[in-house]
């Protein structure tokens, strides 16, 4: 690996921890191995937050409103790993019983022993395989294939974190569940939040109610505002961070529409006076502790851990997956091109994924699918513009790294700062259809994340204090890509076509990542 010159190494970095167990006494952290939505993780450090101001009295005041589930896990578990915690954060339909729950969003967030946040959404509607399991009525499910969220529903949250471990091979250490239906409740407490909405032309048909969405006017949520600044009370809050159609960006929008809100709600909290208003503070402290439930070895110090290690969400500090899916083609099953299949001769939609892109996700993380990370198909990733952003705040990084990416044959171009200066592990970020030309990208820059947004193009890569040049390792292409359809092609991205090979790389837009103030 090829050092950047004048800068020295420092053996210590990937030692370095942050006083990660606050529950005081000198105990030693926690061992373990290792869409809820940035909305719940909003709600869990604003509670945080006003149990420390309030001090012991109100922390036993809120942790006793708290509800707890007994997890029965079994045996069959993946082993513990030294220095890495993994928190299952999952936002629910109803908090009313633990069987016949429906997991609305839910996020395996690992803390890793270098200092790293990485957070991996799964889609609800993602086709995976459910462990056999008992029933509250004594009967027993083989294991099958279902909608993920049906793990929660069928066998409630034991079941959903079994079905994560087997998933990822990840032991969960911590399970935080909130009733999203109560989330009504805990805005209208804080009287309610601005958000802002950009203008789209976008709009699309949903079938199951035969009327058209848009990000301004979605019939399915009930979401209706903007474009401009809108202020949302409990039941329009919910509908914002839950629309799902009309959305240019589909799923990424839905989370960036979360991530906004988390931030808003922060704000007002800690910065609308909140915090000083008695009555508004036991309103808020009853409300966001009656809506959650954690397993019974988890309480609110453990929460605080979570808080304190996701300040950088809304600054970008804090690395983002979504696991990729797609409608399942015919050639994959599907029974129309609605992307539907049948399940117990029911006609029913769901999401596929490739477990190599699964597999390049969580091995870093510790995890593993059994799957090899292959790269796939897709476009050389010397032929993808790659932009690079100096996310470290170290003067040089970015100019360092796109001459050594040029000199492997890269079209690289320097970007400029990134909208935040506290990156600590590097990131490579890719639209669609790149998959493969990023995990190529990655092999060139040890312990970078990958983290999949269908609303850029081409590649960036956001440097992080981390980063210690690019390794001396042999650029190879993918494997050839079969053959597109014209609707596949337009939704592929970027490619250099009609580009010369070895030709200067045309301009690229030096737009950094936004910070989350204002999404469709």
């Amino acid at each position: 690996m090829g050092g950047r010159p004048g800068v020295p190494r420092d053996p210590e970095r990937r030692s370095r921890t942050l006083p990660f167990d606050l529950r005081g006494g000198g105990r030693p952290p926690r061992s373990a191995s290792s869409q809820l939505s940035r909305v719940l993780l909003g709600f869990l450090s604003v509670l945080v937050f006003a149990v420390t101001a309030g001090g012991w009295a109100v922390y036993t005041y809120a942790n006793g409103r708290i509800g707890q589930v007994n997890l029965d896990l079994g045996d069959d578990r993946p082993e513990e790993s030294e220095g890495a915690t993994n928190f299952l954060l999952v936002g629910t339909d109803s908090r009313a019983g633990l069987e016949g729950q429906r997991s609305d969003t839910t996020i395996l967030a690992h803390f890793g022993e270098d200092e790293t946040v990485t957070m991996l959404s799964i889609p609800r509607d993602t086709y995976v395989t459910i462990p056999e399991y008992t029933d509250t009525d004594g009967r027993k499910h083989a294991r099958h294939k279902a909608k993920f969220n049906s793990a929660i529903s069928d066998g409630g949250p034991s079941l959903l974190v079994r079905t994560i471990e087997s998933l990822t091979n990840m032991r969960i250490d911590h399970y935080v569940s909130m009733d999203l239906a109560g989330f009504k409740s805990i805005t209208d407490a804080i009287g309610g939040v601005d958000v802002c909405v950009l203008p789209s032309d976008h709009k699309e048909f949903v079938a199951e109610n035969g009327r058209t969405s848009r990000n301004t006017n979605d019939p399915m949520s009930g979401f209706v505002g903007g474009p401009g600044t809108v202020h949302v009370g409990g039941e329009q809050a919910l509908a914002f961070v839950r629309q799902r159609h009309g959305l240019p960006g589909g799923d990424m929008d839905r989370i960036r529409r979360q991530q906004q809100f988390m931030g808003a709600v922060f704000h007002k909290v800690v910065g609308g006076g909140v915090l000083t208003n008695p009555s508004q503070l036991e309103q808020l402290l009853s409300t966001a502790t009656g809506a959650l439930t954690l397993d019974d070895n988890t309480d609110l110090l453990d929460l605080r851990k979570l808080a304190t290690r996701l300040k950088g969400i809304a600054s970008g500090g804090v690395g983002m997956q979504t696991l990729p899916t797609h409608p399942p083609t015919r050639a994959e099953g599907a029974v129309n091109d609605r992307g539907e299949i049948l399940v117990g001769g029911q006609r029913v939609s769901v999401q596929f994924y490739n477990p190599a892109d699964l597999e390049r996700i969580v091995a870093p993380l510790g995890g593993s699918t059994g799957s090899a990370p292959g790269a796939g198909g897709g476009a050389d990733a010397t032929e993808v513009a790659v932009q690079v952003f100096n996310g470290s705040g170290i003067a040089g990084l970015a100019a360092d790294a796109v001459d050594e990416l040029n000199g492997k044959g890269f079209r690289a171009t320097n970007a400029g700062n990134a909208s935040t200066s506290n990156y600590v592990t590097s990131r490579v970020r890719f639209g669609t259809g790149l998959d493969a030309a990023a995990a190529t990208l990655q092999t060139l820059v040890p312990g970078a994340r990958l983290e999949s947004d269908p609303g850029i193009d081409g590649l960036q890569l956001i440097l992080g204090s981390s980063f210690d040049g690019i390794a001396d390792v042999p650029v190879t292409a993918p494997a050839a890509a079969p053959a597109a359809t014209g609707a596949e092609t337009a939704a592929a991205g970027t490619t250099a076509a009609g580009t010369v090979p070895g030709a200067p790389a045309p301009p690229a837009a030096a737009t950094p990542p936004p910070p989350p103030n204002c999404t469709y």
